[in-house]
Parts: C-alpha cells; sequence; structure tokens
C-alpha cells in the first residue's frame, strides 16, 4: 500500500473536488455525443468523399502534417473529394502539441476560402488543431477564449477525421488539446459537437509508422483505456469498453511494433484506439495525464511516450485503491484466474505494465528530466488533476514530487 503525503489542505481540497466531481459527472451523464460513422477497408476515403459530398458542402478544409503531404495521403483525399465534385484546399502545418498559433493559421486558411467544413488527416495533434478551427470558424472571439466547456454558442463547422495513428482516439471524443505559445502550457477545449461525423480507420495509413511512434502512440490509448477503467467517474458502459480496448493493446500493439506491415493488427490497434476514446469521453482520466502533459511543455517530451513511462507508477500506486478493479481486469484479459488472490492479480496488471513496456523498448527514465524542475512540475500536474480528472487515489504534491523523482 502506498500511504499519500498529502497535507490537511490538500486532503480539503480533495474533498472539494470530490463534490465537483460529481456534479461534472452528472453533467457528462446528460452531454449527448454523436455517433461517429466508421468506415474501414480499402475504398474508405472515397466512401469519406461520398458522405461528404451527399451532405451539401462544397469546400472542404484538409487539416494535415508535411509528413502526410510527403507520403502522398493528401493527394488521395484531394483526389476523392474532387471526383465527387468537391473543392479543397490543404493545411499542412500542424506540429506535435499544436500551438494557439498553429491554429489561427490554419484558421485563416479555412476563411480566406470559405471552406464549409473540414477533414482531419493525420495523428491527435491534427485532430485536435482541426476541432479548435472548426469551432472557432463559426464563433467570432478569440480562439484562446474557446477553451473550456463548450464556450462557442455556435454549432462548429462539420468534421471529418482520419487518424494516422493508433493512439489518440480523437476522432470519438469531445475534447483537443491546443499548447501556449510561450509557456506550452496545455489548454483544454471541451465539446461534444466536436466529434466526427465520419472517421476512416484504414490500416495501410499507419503502415509506415515507425516502431517507435507504434509503441507511444499504442501506449497512450492503453492509457486512455486504464485511466478511464478506474476513474472515479466509471460505469458499466466505459468498464466494458475500457476492458475491450485494454484486451485488444495488450494482444495487438507488440505485433504491431515487431512487423508494421501486419494490417491485421494495425486495422485492430486502430479499432482499440478508437474504442478508448469512447471509453475515457465521459468519465475523464488522471495523473498519468496531468503529469504527463507538463513533461511535454517543460520538455517536449512527446505525449504518448510520457504517458508509457508514467504509467505502471501511478497504476502501482493506485492500485491500493482499485484492488478489486484491477483483480477483474486481470482475469477478463488473462492475467491471472481466480485461485490467485485480488492483490495478486491486482499486481499482475502493473507487472504486465511494466512488460510491456520492456518490449516496446519503452525507457523507464526521462531523459532530460532536472530535479530542480520537479516542484514546478508537481504543482502544474497538481492543478490540473483537481481540474478535469477523475483518478481514483488523490495525489499530493509531495506524492507526485516522489513519484516524479523515480524517473531522475
Amino acid at each position: 500500500m502506498t500511504t499519500s503525503k498529502a497535507t490537511f489542505s490538500e486532503h480539503l481540497q480533495f474533498k472539494l473536488h470530490d463534490v465537483k466531481l460529481k456534479a461534472m459527472g452528472y453533467g457528462l451523464k446528460l452531454m449527448k455525443i454523436r455517433h461517429t460513422h466508421v468506415l474501414t477497408g480499402p475504398e474508405a476515403i472515397a466512401e469519406l468523399a461520398n458522405k461528404v459530398a451527399q451532405s451539401d458542402l462544397k469546400k472542404v478544409l484538409i487539416v494535415t502534417t508535411p509528413g502526410a503531404v510527403k507520403r502522398g495521403y493528401c493527394d488521395t483525399l484531394s483526389s476523392a473529394l474532387s471526383a465527387r465534385g468537391l473543392a479543397s484546399v490543404v493545411y499542412s502545418e500542424v506540429i506535435p502539441d499544436p500551438t494557439f498559433t498553429t491554429v489561427k493559421a490554419g484558421l485563416a486558411v479555412l476563411k480566406e476560402h470559405n471552406c464549409d467544413c473540414a477533414i482531419a488527416l493525420g495523428g491527435g495533434s491534427v485532430m485536435d488543431a482541426a476541432k479548435a478551427m472548426i469551432v472557432a470558424a463559426t464563433n467570432e472571439q478569440p480562439v484562446e477564449s474557446l477553451m473550456g466547456m463548450r464556450k462557442g454558442k455556435n454549432v462548429p463547422l462539420p468534421f471529418y477525421a482520419i487518424p494516422t495513428t493508433s493512439g489518440t482516439g480523437s476522432e470519438v471524443t469531445n475534447a483537443a488539446v491546443i499548447s501556449e505559445d510561450i509557456t506550452h502550457i496545455k489548454r483544454f477545449m471541451i465539446d461534444s459537437r466536436t466529434v466526427a461525423k465520419v472517421a476512416v480507420l484504414d490500416p495501410s495509413l499507419t503502415a509506415s509508422l515507425p516502431a517507435g511512434i507504434t509503441a507511444e502512440t499504442g501506449m497512450d490509448a492503453m492509457t486512455h483505456a486504464l485511466e478511464a477503467y478506474i476513474s472515479k467517474l466509471s460505469n458499466p458502459e466505459s468498464d466494458a469498453l475500457a476492458i475491450e480496448a485494454i484486451q485488444g493493446i495488450f494482444t495487438h500493439l507488440p505485433i504491431c511494433f515487431a512487423d508494421g506491415n501486419n494490417l491485421q493488427a494495425r486495422q485492430a490497434m486502430a479499432e482499440a484506439s478508437l474504442t478508448a476514446g469512447m471509453a475515457f469521453r465521459k468519465v475523464m482520466l488522471g495523473y498519468v495525464h496531468a503529469i504527463s502533459h507538463q513533461f511535454g511543455a517543460v520538455y517536449g517530451t512527446s505525449h504518448g511516450l510520457g504517458n508509457a513511462i508514467l504509467l505502471p507508477l501511478v497504476i502501482e500506486y493506485s492500485k491500493d485503491t482499485v484492488t478489486e478493479k484491477l483483480a477483474t481486469l486481470a482475469i477478463k484479459t488473462g492475467l491471472g484466474n481466480a485461485s490467485n488472490t485480488q492483490e495478486q492479480l491486482a499486481q499482475s496488471v502493473v507487472n504486465k505494465l511494466k512488460d510491456l513496456n520492456q518490449q516496446l523498448n519503452i525507457p523507464t527514465k526521462l531523459a532530460g528530466l532536472k530535479e530542480a524542475d520537479i516542484p514546478k512540475i508537481a504543482l502544474s500536474s497538481y492543478a490540473e488533476a483537481l481540474k478535469i480528472h477523475a483518478a481514483p487515489k488523490y495525489m499530493g504534491k509531495a506524492d507526485i514530487e516522489a513519484l516524479i523523482k523515480k524517473l531522475l
């Protein structure tokens, strides 16, 4: 059992947060979230173009990256749209952890060309940037002021997604993360109207991902599923989705890591990532994300890598609070059976995460971490966790510092 080092004052804040969580949980239950139509197979992009054309839209902003342009993905999409009488314009300057400058530049292209919808072609950063653009396009106010819970009064432009990584599940979530330009502090937009109308899961688009990125994005999806599963707001529906995603990732991520051209495994990972996104969108996340976001802001650590490094440590810290749930997960994913104690089963989940990280060449230390930065990182993590997350076991600032020091 890991005993918290939280102060009396922090425990009071935890009690206040519990009250807020109940209200947030009620609101999230009532939130209507669009059902995303998922297209798969070799003709999926052509089918997506048909769906857009059938919606009487005229001009598409394709939001993407230079890499997607280089690999010819944009040409494929543009040609499919053109064949159905749809014009398109490409904004390809999205960077990892997109900033407000990135969003504003894409928004300027959207407005200049009078685009009436957007298709995100890329990973989580691309989808986040596109979501912010479609909200800002219909609301005449600074993008920064649209961060938060459904701040845009007007309905966003129609949004479609073609993920090229299997990690964020952003095509089916109601969240977007944008970084401040100078501080790189993460800001969050929550709006159920930004869930993609249609998403394409084409495994050929992820086949070219390097093994390292495959591992990091896959562990991002694992983090979404596990943090959803142990969330204080979890429910039978989110649990079922989370378990399905976790099982799929346990099975298929090592295969994708070893053989990126295994399209069957790539398709399964794309589906697991989407399922994990569905699992957390109404139950929120936890300290893995709260701390990993700060690693990204301070050191530029990729989000998936930060999550992967932190996940076993945070689950182990939380283990005594969610022993029964972790034991159930262990049995359902084949890590143990009813002859084991619940404590043994819960520990088997932690051990599996550590073994999986080792198999995927995920480091146990954070490159560039400076001990002098830890108090500031812990303070920011603590603040984020009490603002938008629903972890099962609270961490005081001293607890977060102690956990991060393990990564030195």
